[in-house]
């Protein structure tokens, strides 16, 4: 499960161009906090502090208690603007949650015991259909990531979302079938072209040789009418 983190945040006063250049100004990063049916709320983070936190790992799939001025609200990061020439972070939007609130969020595959795979030690390939699923999840049990295990797959075996071990509360947005996560596919062989038999090449060599002297023996009685023509002038 996401561990909850601490986050410290004041009150910024204005919204505008200006206004979040100077919160940038001061090593602050600009953000909004909003949900819950209540007002949005203008907040400046400490840049450092964030940038660790993304750096981490998990960023937007882990929730927050925001100490804004004091007053401490659960919150999660939907989104988060980038510089796109410093890539460093310049905005976050912070949706604010309740103990007992519901979220959608993409959470990352990952496969384990892959050398206890049959089909894998035989050359099969791991191909992997969705990088990460869009599950519901209480805001108090978000997974981190969503485990399945290879052991005892063949080729030719599929994993499906109904292989993992999702814990309470938790379910996948699709709920009309139980969908591909991955599958053991058989190793692609790349066919070398045939080289020809011994007998075929020398008899293709012998054929080469044979037309070759034919063409000698063309252009022989060619160049002899050329010189007699000349003894005639």
């Amino acid at each position: 499960m996401s561990k909850e983190s601490n986050l410290n945040a004041e009150i910024r006063d204005g919204s505008g161009k200006s206004a979040v250049k100077k919160v940038l100004a001061a090593g602050k990063i600009p953000s909004v906090m909003y949900g819950l049916g209540e007002n949005p709320v203008n907040i400046s983070l400490d840049k450092i502090t964030v940038q660790k936190e993304i750096n981490s790992g998990g960023f937007l799939t882990r929730i927050f208690s925001l100490n804004i001025d004091g007053k401490k609200s659960l919150a999660i990061p939907r989104e988060v603007q980038f510089d796109p020439l410093s890539d460093q972070p310049i905005h976050i939007d912070f949706l604010r949650l309740a103990a007992d609130s519901k979220i959608t969020l993409d959470i990352p595959t990952r496969f384990i015991n892959e050398e206890l795979s049959p089909g894998l030690k035989r050359g099969g390939v791991l191909n992997v259909n969705r990088r990460t699923v869009q599950l519901s999840c209480p805001a108090n049990n978000i997974p981190e990531e969503i485990v399945f295990d290879l052991e005892g797959l063949e080729i030719g075996d599929t994993i499906r979302i109904s292989a993992a071990n999702l814990g309470d509360g938790i379910s996948p947005t699709i709920s009309d079938r139980d969908f591909t996560v991955a599958s053991v596919a058989a190793p692609t062989v790349v066919k070398e072209p045939e080289a020809p038999a011994e007998g075929e090449a020398a008899e293709g060599e012998a054929t080469e040789g044979g037309a070759a002297a034919e063409d000698k023996k063309d252009a022989a009685p060619e160049a002899d009418n050329k010189e007699e023509n000349k003894d005639k002038e």
